[in-house]
């Protein structure tokens, strides 16, 4: 009996050991930990439907509806928030400021165009937005740390345990050209890999559960696989959606992602953070989607955001009347003027982005600048009026035949956008009339009646003939600078990014009288009927299209008439003749073919009285 009770005692205790060691084992905690994250902004803080851009008051409600009952919720941004609209040049970025801290961002890192009011602005913004700059690879003269605070921290208690999760940034070094050399004087971005692995140890040192790294880079993913204990990386710079996950130098996994830009989208990533009895990370679990606007459009705006942005807007309404220079003559910027030809206006822009960047060469399209400006007073608004698009002054480097490659694209735009304009037939304008090319820094004169790729004569840069084979460098908006009709300027790599196109204007404008008016009167674009005395020999179609509208298609002479340029050259108005199909025949030709008929009936005549005497 006592065996058998001493057995039963033995079962139930091992039975008791196994239900203790199983619930030890299932006393783990799981932690979501919810987070919002943007990049890419550039002051697109206002809700625009037709764009499909999110705004900011819409987007504090999209924030309090997914962080709803998390454990631990973040707000993120990874840069090019605080610049690139008149709502935030006007006031430095203060206006994006105020609206971040409305709708509780924690931190930040800063992007290349965050630097664009300078580096002690920044600062100063980062104070107002209530929110930390975390981008600690960026040191001053002395080799210190230039922002405040290395590390954001945030911790959840839940069950008797804590999370802890660190945050720190890093700014990709080879943009720092990417801003005006005097926003950034003075500081030096160092090896992000090096930093944010020191920075991951560190973090792991301070008993973080999970470390984030904010990072505005070229190639987020190529940064965080070689990085060690970085557990997510929130990215922006590249414009671009990205939701991977990479293999680390010890073998771990690292999640990867970006967000688009302009507030197109906002980042919803959810991470499920499993901690064991002892309080050690066991797993996280990162899941990611985006909110487009077409997916939160029904969201009501945050009335006390709201409230934040329709001050804004009326304070800004004052500023816009604010005088900020004046202009010693009217400024031509109708539509159809800037398709046809230079005005004063493409000249007094583009010696803006010269006067900006001290490049060679500056560049505006047509379509870039939206409206004229009447001699004197020139107001915040005006500038807006001719600058509305938030566009930045980039520059780059073209070789001097790049360039004459260019013009020759401008001025075939210029000549079908001539003809639309003379016909008064709306239908054919070109879709690509905006393209047409307003220029400074540079003298060109033209024949738009001679064939694509020959209608540019002579072009001086600065005042000195055009070296084809030297590299000139050129500064244009950041709209010229991809696109797909000049390729010569989208394929060159960016050398520097400046100021938003309405900041150097409002700096132009501020300029002496007698500046500005040599400016805008100085012609650049010189229309000649100049023919060459040497022209490679080809044919021109001017049977469909007026004088000087001849295309970059119009390559033969097919069922047209023709014209040869090798017959033109020698032709006189007393000995050219034409034949039947509208060929111009020299002088020297028909004299040649006399003289060939007269030997000819010369020899039958002497073969015919030879065989007589004969």
């Amino acid at each position: 009996m006592k065996k058998a009770a001493s057995l039963f005692l033995s079962i139930l205790m091992i039975i008791s050991s196994s239900i203790y060691v199983f619930a030890a084992e299932d006393t783990s905690v799981e932690f979501s930990v919810k987070i919002v994250h943007t990049n890419d902004i550039h002051a697109r803080v206002q809700e625009n439907a037709s764009s499909g851009i999110i705004g900011m008051p819409k987007l504090k409600s999209i924030i309090d509806d997914y962080t709803d009952g998390a454990d631990m919720d973040l707000v993120l941004d990874s840069g090019d928030l605080f610049h690139g609209q008149s709502i935030a040049t006007l006031v430095q970025g203060e206006s994006v400021a105020e609206l971040v801290k409305a709708c509780g961002y924690d931190a930040m890192t800063a992007g290349n165009h965050d630097w664009n009011y300078g580096k002690d602005r920044l600062k100063e913004l980062a104070g107002i937005a209530g929110l930390e700059m975390l981008t600690g690879n960026v040191v001053d003269e002395n080799g210190n740390q230039f922002f405040n605070n290395s590390y954001y921290i945030e911790t959840a208690e839940k069950d008797g345990q804590e999370l802890k999760v660190g945050i720190f940034g890093v700014i990709d070094p080879s943009i720092y050209s990417d801003t005006a050399p005097t926003n950034v004087a003075g500081l030096t971005f160092t090896d992000p890999v090096e930093y944010a692995n020191t920075a991951a140890l560190e973090l792991e040192a301070m008993d973080c559960d999970v470390v984030i790294g904010l990072t505005h880079t070229y190639d987020p993913a190529v940064l965080a696989s070689n990085v060690n204990g970085v557990d997510l990386w929130l990215a922006g710079h590249e414009h671009t959606d990205i939701d991977t996950s990479v293999t680390t130098p010890d073998g771990s996994t690292a999640y990867v992602i970006e967000n688009g830009y302009y507030l197109y989208e906002a980042g919803l990533i959810n991470l499920d953070c499993t901690l064991d009895l002892n309080g050690n990370i066991t797993d996280i679990e990162c899941n990611a989607d985006n909110a487009y606007y077409t997916d939160v459009s029904a969201y009501e705006d945050d009335q006390a955001v709201k409230a934040v942005l329709d001050k804004i807007i009326a304070d800004e309404s004052v500023i816009l009347n604010q005088v900020v220079g004046s202009s010693p003559a009217d400024l031509d910027g109708v539509w159809e003027h800037l398709r046809v030809d230079e005005t004063n206006m493409g000249r007094a822009v583009t010696d803006a982005y010269l006067l900006e960047t001290g490049a060679d060469i500056a560049f505006e399209n047509a379509g870039g600048i939206r409206a004229s400006v009447s001699k004197g007073n020139v107001t915040y608004s005006d500038i807006i009026g001719i600058s509305p698009y938030g566009n930045y002054i980039v520059t780059k480097q073209i070789t001097g035949n790049q360039l004459k490659e260019v013009l020759e694209t401008s001025i075939d735009i210029q000549t079908k956008s001539i003809y639309a304009y003379e016909t008064g037939d709306n239908s054919i304008w070109p879709e690509n009339s905006g393209s047409y090319l307003q220029v400074g820094g540079v003298t060109v004169e033209y024949n738009p009646s001679l064939e694509y790729g020959n209608r540019v004569l002579s072009v001086k840069v600065g005042g000195e003939p055009l070296k084809e084979d030297k590299l000139y460098t050129i500064a244009t908006n950041n709209f010229v600078a991809v696109s797909s009709y000049y390729p010569q300027i989208a394929n060159a790599e960016e050398t520097g990014e400046y100021s938003a196109c309405d900041e150097a204007l409002i700096n132009y404008f501020k300029q002496d009288e007698n500046t500005i008016l040599s400016s805008v009167t100085t012609a650049r674009m010189i229309q000649t009927d100049v023919v060459p005395t040497t022209v490679p020999e080809t044919t021109v179609d001017i049977t469909t299209t007026p004088t000087g509208t001849a295309s970059a298609d119009a390559t033969s002479a097919t069922e047209t008439q023709a014209v040869t340029t090798e017959s033109v050259k020698t032709a006189t108005p007393d000995s050219a003749e034409s034949n039947n199909s509208g060929a111009v025949q020299t002088g020297g030709t028909v004299a040649a073919s006399i003289v060939l008929v007269c030997l000819l009936s010369a020899a039958a005549v002497y073969t015919f009285y030879k065989r007589r005497l004969d």
